[in-house]
């Protein structure tokens, strides 16, 4: 089940403007599966 974050929009924005982002967050809080989600072709 994937939940739909608005965060996603921001970060597709933001990914052509700079090389880096930071997703930072507490633990265990979906970090690395909204990235994995986002970036799907990034290893």
């Amino acid at each position: 089940m994937i939940i739909q974050r608005e965060i996603i929009s921001a970060i597709n924005l933001l990914v052509d403007k700079y090389p880096i982002i930071a997703v930072t967050g507490p633990r265990q809080s979906g970090k690395t599966t909204l990235l994995k989600f986002v970036f799907p072709e990034y290893r």
